[in-house]
C-alpha cells in the first residue's frame, strides 16, 4: 500500500489532549484521522459532535441566570438593536456602572 504524509496545523495543546484522549481509547492520534478519513471517503460525509460537559464555573453561571430570572433581575429585548440603543443610554447617562454587576 502507497502512503503519504499530510502535514496540518494546530495548536500545541489541542494536539496533546486529542492524542491523550486517542490513547484512552487505545489509538494513536494517526489512526484516529485515518479511520476519520475513510469514513469521509466511503460515506461521503462527516458527523462532528459538539456537545460538551459544563465546567463548575458554566453551572454556577447558569444557576445564577435562573435566579436572576426569577427575581426579575433582567432586561429583555425586541431585537438587537433594541439592546444597543439601551447600552448606548446607559453609557450616555453614566448609569452603566451602577448596571455593571447588579
Amino acid at each position: 500500500m502507497n502512503h503519504t504524509t499530510i502535514h496540518i496545523k494546530t495548536d500545541v495543546k489541542t494536539r496533546d489532549n486529542a492524542k491523550k484522549v486517542a490513547e484512552e481509547f487505545g489509538f494513536t492520534l494517526t489512526s484516529l484521522v485515518n479511520a476519520m478519513l475513510k469514513q469521509i471517503a466511503r460515506t461521503r460525509s462527516w458527523t462532528l459532535s459538539l456537545d460538551e460537559t459544563p465546567n463548575q464555573a458554566t453551572i454556577e453561571a447558569l444557576k445564577q441566570s435562573e435566579e436572576d430570572v426569577k427575581a426579575g433581575r433582567v432586561k429583555s429585548f425586541k431585537s438587537g438593536q433594541e439592546a444597543v440603543a439601551y447600552v448606548r443610554s446607559l453609557i450616555k447617562d453614566g448609569n452603566y456602572k451602577k448596571h455593571k454587576h447588579s
